[in-house]
């Protein structure tokens, strides 16, 4: 991997897994890594497979996606310094959504395998990880808040429109 001081000080301030890294940190992470290019309308994962990497977006955007009956739902898009694919790495599970390029992208690909080269980082790595989960937990119970509360005010509008429909109609 390469030993980039611009770039390495570039990771370590704008991507959240590197929270807390020191430069010699992020490039002992770095030389564990594979930089991966891939263009438009590539799939990075696939909803259901197994899944033992964590992807880091240096350039580019996707799409997150999951499956809900028989159609395919995007749930967010990722930019520059957000990750993918932590939680089939940390719980050793199946890919939760599939990842779709929107644009030519380039990642960082760490596999678990690569684990043991990070001696001493792992409690940081951890902790980020844990962090960035905690964060996209938050915003997920924030849009399913919002969600049953438009749910609850359709309810009510078509209680109030079947009323009103007998009322004027009998």
């Amino acid at each position: 991997m390469q030993n980039n001081d611009a770039l390495v000080q570039r990771l370590v301030q704008s991507v959240r897994l590197f929270g807390g890294f020191t430069a010699e940190e992020a490039r002992q992470y770095l030389a564990a890594c594979q930089f991966e290019q891939h263009p438009a309308g590539k799939r990075l994962l696939n909803e259901g497979e197994d899944g033992s990497e964590l992807y880091v977006l240096l350039s580019g955007t996707v799409a997150v996606n999951r499956f809900a009956g028989i159609t395919e739902h995007e749930l967010t898009r990722l930019g520059p310094g957000e990750t993918f694919g932590e939680l089939a790495l940390i719980d050793f599970g199946w890919r939760s959504a599939s990842v779709v390029a929107i644009d030519d992208v380039r990642v960082l690909v760490f596999k678990r395998a690569s684990m043991p080269r990070l001696a001493g980082l792992e409690t940081k790595l951890y902790r980020n990880l844990a962090i960035m989960m905690a964060g996209r937990l938050r915003e997920t119970d924030a849009r399913l808040a919002e969600m049953a509360e438009q749910s609850q005010e359709k309810q009510a509008f078509e209680k109030l429109a079947s009323e009103t429909q007998r009322y004027f109609v009998g």
